[in-house]
Order: structure tokens, then sequence, then C-alpha cells
């Protein structure tokens, strides 16, 4: 029995802990690593020991009474999506940690959507109770925001401090101890809640049983085989959530959390059937030692050492098959369907590539889930020449490793920038880099402001120019008027320009519009009209009307009202509802325009639009308005007209640069 599993949540969720609990306890390791000292098998790289947080997906197989289970460790923050979602596709089902003291958070929803998107089956573990938290009352949450959970699950305690856990479903009681489980009875007083508990668990699963649920309403008992099948089939089709409890740090229901595993969720065959081997690379990392490696989920199959897989690249020969385990790789002599692989050197592997042998398989085959767009950019400096030279392949590795961050050229202010999802996806691309060797400063990029025009106006470009010989001549009349986007008309008459220097003309307005008259930026939404002008029989060339019509353009230009525009963007802030005032004075502050409101779970959202220049930092003060809680997206809308205090202050800023 295989399973294949994604482990996630919001950061801080004890997802790693837990890996590390159930690595032990399997006996997978001798010591429980910890993410203080840098010490757990899936955190390895050294930005997630620097950071003491996960930032790549790490990858621990298990072995428990005879099963194999693959647990994918992703990310918890937000920042690193691209990681996150890479797990998700990788996985037959996902296992969301969800903090017993902090409660549902942005991270726990936005795991949630993207698994439920691909159609994964999801279970719940609550972790950190030994730290605080009302138990019941997250389950209400988690009822309100997820959905139908299922609480298998429920807290013992001694004393007032919690001890072990109750299963509600298997009518048993686990006190732990030093790490050691034992069976222990149900407390006196808590007896009436656990039969109230197993009594809902039980209706539950029965109402998804169109069998059991008439056996049930007969008044026969419903247990055993039958019961445990209805559930997890209950579980396997999305209709209920199962919620566990489990505490990596004191130990506490780590095995019984891997028998659920098994019972609960669905194996490779029940999600992809039989048939040749299929797989996709869901992660590729640059290793100092074996270059670059791939990370494949094989989601259907059976593959030996010397196999040979198709892609659209080509041909891809496996010689050795090898199982990850953190940053290291263990030789396997045959891998099936629910296996994660590692293939070292696999330069010609890139993430979202598909595998297969035999038939081409169908895109609705293979999981998918669309990176979102990155949303904070910053300018990217190489310190000295050396990095300058070597700066393009260190950011093709960069971008190879994280298909989620993105590289632009900025035309209107010249930059190179990189888009990320946050500061510590950033910061950590930037350390990714200086291991790559070379090294980069960052700062905040300048705004790509446009130029345009608000009213008609028109005027004369002429070029005339006597060297000896053959001169220069071009006489150009022009109109500018606003237009929603570019436009050129050619309303000469009687000859008075040649159509064949048409061409040029138009090249000479697009040339001039590159850098408008106010502050040279780049000229939008007007329409040219060339309407009248002069040629010589002689000195009239292409370049003379190109040189004329640039002339006109920006005499004309200067006439016709120009203002400056910049980017407006549109904003989208999830926060907690006590927060939303906070982030609504502020947008305001912003320059932001309130555009609607709308709840999301356990979420408010904020819709508005901001002028990019206003938002560049945001991922700076969000954190502040939202203690913590909070996350945004931003997408381009338009452009609109800069207010004129501002506008004036940008066009000196701009004069005094140069």
């Amino acid at each position: 029995m295989i399973r294949t599993v994604a482990l996630v949540g919001h950061a801080g969720s004890g997802k790693t802990t837990l890996t590390e609990a159930l690595l032990y306890k399997t006996g997978a390791k001798e010591r429980r690593g910890r993410v203080e000292e840098g010490t757990t098998t899936t955190d390895y790289t050294p930005e997630a020991k620097l950071h003491r947080t996960t930032v790549r997906t790490g990858v621990a197989p298990l072995l428990f009474r005879g099963h194999r289970v693959f647990l994918l460790d992703a990310p918890g923050y937000g920042d690193f999506v691209g990681e996150i979602r890479g797990a998700l596709e990788a996985a037959d089902a996902a296992l969301v940690a969800v903090s017993a003291e902090a409660g549902v958070q942005v991270g726990t929803e936005r795991a949630w959507t993207v698994a439920e998107r691909l159609g994964l089956p999801r279970m719940v573990v609550v972790t950190k109770l030994d730290k605080g938290g009302d138990y019941y009352a997250l389950l209400e949450d988690l009822r309100s925001t997820l959905g139908p959970i299922l609480p298998i699950d429920l807290p013992l305690y001694e004393g007032g401090k919690w001890v072990g856990l109750i299963d509600v479903f298997h009518g048993k009681a686990y006190r732990y101890e030093n790490g050691e489980e034992r069976e222990a009875e149900v407390p006196p007083e808590e007896r009436e809640r656990v039969q109230r508990f197993r009594q809902e668990v039980l209706e539950a699963i029965v109402e998804t049983d169109e069998g059991l649920l008439e056996k049930y309403l007969e008044g026969e008992e419903v247990t055993g085989e039958a019961l445990e099948k209805a559930f997890h089939e209950a579980v396997r089709r999305g209709l209920l959530y199962p919620v566990a409890l489990a505490s990596g740090e004191r130990e506490i229901g780590v095995l019984p959390l891997l028998e659920l595993i098994l019972e609960a969720l669905p194996s490779p065959t029940e999600r992809f059937g039989d048939g040749p081997p299929l797989a996709k690379v869901f992660k590729v990392q640059v290793d100092p030692f074996m270059g670059q490696v791939a990370y494949l989920r094989l989601y259907r199959g059976r593959l030996k050492p010397g196999d040979s897989l198709q892609s659209e690249a080509g041909q891809v020969r496996l010689p050795h098959l090898y199982v990850p385990m953190g940053k290291d790789l263990l030789e396997v002599e045959e891998a099936e369907a629910g296996f994660v692989l590692g293939v070292p050197k696999a330069e010609g592997l890139h993430r979202g590539m598909v595998l297969w042998q035999g038939e081409k398989p169908e895109s609705e085959e293979v999981p998918f889930a669309r990176l979102p767009d990155p949303n904070v950019p910053v300018a990217l400096h190489p310190k000295g020449r050396t990095d300058e030279a070597r700066l393009g392949e260190a950011l093709r590795k960069l971008l190879e490793e994280d298909p989620s961050l993105k590289l632009e050229r900025q035309e209107e202010t010249g930059e190179l920038l990189l888009w990320g999802h946050g500061e510590l996806h950033l910061a950590t691309a930037k350390e990714r880099l200086q291991d790559y060797g070379v090294e980069v400063e960052f700062s905040v990029p300048k705004v790509p402001y446009r130029e345009t025009i608000k009213k008609v106006a028109e005027g004369q470009g002429k070029y005339k120019k006597q060297t000896g010989g053959h001169g220069q001549y071009g006489d150009v009349w022009l109109r500018l008027e606003p237009a929603s986007e570019y436009g050129f008309e050619w309303r000469i008459t009687g000859g008075v320009i040649p159509s064949k220097y048409q061409e040029a003309i138009e090249e000479g307005i697009k040339e001039a519009a590159k850098k408008g008259v106010l502050a040279g930026f780049p000229v939008m939404g007007f329409k040219a009209i060339v309407y009248n002008g002069s040629y010589h029989e002689v000195d009239s060339s292409d370049l003379a009307f190109q040189i004329a019509a640039s002339l006109a353009f920006k005499k004309v230009m200067a006439e016709a009202h120009p203002v400056l525009l910049e980017p407006i963007y549109r904003l989208k802030v999830l926060a907690p509802q006590e927060r939303v005032g906070d982030v609504l004075s502020d947008l305001q502050a912003r320059r932001g325009r309130i555009l609607g409101m709308e709840q999301e779970g356990a979420l408010s959202v904020v819709h508005a639009e901001v002028p990019l220049a206003e938002v560049l930092e945001y991922y700076k003060a969000l954190p502040g308005l939202t203690g913590g809680a909070g996350a945004y997206t931003l997408e381009f809308s338009h452009y609109a007209e800069v207010p004129p205090h501002l506008a004036q202050r940008i066009v000196q800023e701009r004069a005094q640069e140069g």
C-alpha cells in the first residue's frame, strides 16, 4: 500500500517538526532533528537553515507496517507558492496542518483552495495543542471555513494538561509519556461528549453511503469493515475531511496519524488507475555535487533501472532509480505508482514536464495548478563586473528552480526587475544567486510613468540642412488628438508629400513618442494626423522626413496640454475581519480607490485600485496592518493622470537625474 501526501498549511503550523517525528517514530532516523538547530531532514537548504523555515518542498519517505508513505513537506509561507503548488500537483491527497493556538490562517485557506481545485482529498491535523488553544472552538472554525470536517480525535486531558488523544471513530484512547504510547481510559466526565462526537461521526459517514444509511435507519448496527470502507470512500470523494490531533514536538498521536492516513486517503491506483508509466516533474533543484536534480512523481505504472520515458523534448533514460530523502538520494530497485523519484544531472528536465510510456497522455490526465503572477518587484543590480558577467547563467538556474519568480526588462526605466511573492521569497532568491557565485543588490524599482495629451493641437516640423551637394529637406504639418489608443492617419492630398515618405514619417512620430516632452517618458493615448507639408525633388529623403516628423511631434505635443500618467493596479487584500478598518485607512492614505468587499471563509477580502508608486513596498506594511495574517495580489489595470502636485515633483526629480 502506497500513499503520497502533501503536508501543507500556514507557516509555523509545525509541519516540519511533525515530519521529523514521523521519520523518527517509523525508524527512518535515529534522532529527531530540530528546526531551530537546522538538523531536520526536509529543511536542508542553506536558506531554510538561515531563516528557520521551509523554503523548498522536502521529500520524506516513510515505511510503516509494510506500507510506504511519501510525505511532501511543503513551505508554509505564501511567498513560496510555486513549491506549495508543486507539492500538491505531486500528491494524491493533502494533509493540512492547523495550529491549535493560531487557528485557521491565510496559508490554511490558500493551501486548501489549491488542493480543492486539483480535486485532492483532504484531511486536517491539528498541531501545537500543547502551546494552547481551544480545540473545540477550533473545530467550529474549521467547520465554518473548510466544510464537512469529521473530528476523529479529541484531546485527552489529565489535571488540565494535554496528555493524549481519544479516537472516537475506533473507540480507543491513548496516553503519551516521554514519547511512549499506551492505551488509556476515557475520563468519566468526558464520556458523554465522546459518545456525542462518535454518534456525529457515525451519522456523517453513513449519510454518504445509501446502503449503510438504509441499514442505519432500520436500526441495524453499522460497524466494522463496511463502515471503514464507507469512511475511506467518503474521504476519497471529498465528501468528508477527517480531523486528527498530533504533536511532533511531544510525539503525541504521531503513529495514529499514519494509521489514519493509510485508512482514509486514496492510493495512486484509485486516483489514476492502471496503465503504462506516467510521471511529471514537480520540482527542480540545482545541487553543487549532483548538478540539476529533477523530482518526479510517478502517477501510474512501474519503472526499473534502465527504463526510458518519453517527453516533448525527447527520450529520458533512467539508468538508476533514486528516492529522495531530504538532500539525499536513496537508490531503489523498482518504482511503482505513487513513488517520488529524484533524477540527478537532469539538465534536460524542467518543472512541469510530463513523461510517459506508450500513448501520449491527454492534458487532463496530469494534475496542473497554475502559478499566480508574483506581486513584489525589485530592481536587480550586479555588484561587480564578475557578477555582471555571470548574472545571465545564474538567473537561468534561479528561474529553472523557481518558475514562480519573473524576470522583466523595464523598457521605460531601463531596469532589470525581479518579481517575487514576498520579502522572504526575494531574500532567498538573492541568497540562491550568491550560492551560484553571483552577488546582487536590490533597490525599489522606478515607476514606469507615461505621458499623454489632453487637447488637440497642430503645428509644423521642418528639417532643412545644406552640406554641399545634396542637402536634407523634410516638411511635416502634424495634428495630435487625444485617443484611447495610438492611431495614425495620412491626410495628404495633392501630392504635397509623396506617399513613399509616409512610412518614414510615421516611424519618426513613433520614435519621438518614446520620450515625451514633460519628463522623457513614453507617450500613449494619441492619434497623429499628417495633413500638410512639402518636399524637395532632390534633397528630400526618408531620413529627412523622419527627423521632420519627430520635430513636429515634440513641438505639437508641448502645445497639446501634456500630462503625466501613472500605472494603476488592482489590489486584492485578504485580512482578518477585525483588521479591515486598518487596511482601508491605509489604502486611502495610498490614494487607493476601494471597489468593494466580500468574505472568503474566515477572511475578509478588500478590492481596490491603487497607484503602483504607492504599493511597491506594500509587502512591508501589510504584516503590521493585519497582525501577520494578511495577503495580497496585484494585477495591472490601467494608466491614470498623476495629480498635478505630484506630477510637478516627479518632473523635477527626473530633470535632476539628467
